[in-house]
């Protein structure tokens, strides 16, 4: 019995894991300049010493005089 349940939520599951993998056509459009989803900005890196600047504020290495 338990072994039943455990297999038909699995199933459950996977059916809808694929729904949620299916693309509407006609769905909703993307507006152009957003990037798409899931996906990360490029890193910015700093135009003195070539570090990346995970914050994006002022470069904390050119700031201090160690480059």
């Amino acid at each position: 019995m338990l072994v039943k349940i455990a297999t038909f939520f699995l199933i459950g599951m996977a059916v809808l894991a694929m729904f949620g993998r299916l693309r509407w056509p006609g769905g909703a459009r993307r507006v152009s300049g957003r990037r798409k989803s899931g996906s990360l900005p490029r890193p910015r890196t700093c135009r003195t010493c070539g570090q990346i600047n995970v914050t994006g504020g002022a470069c904390r290495n050119c700031n201090e005089g160690r480059s």
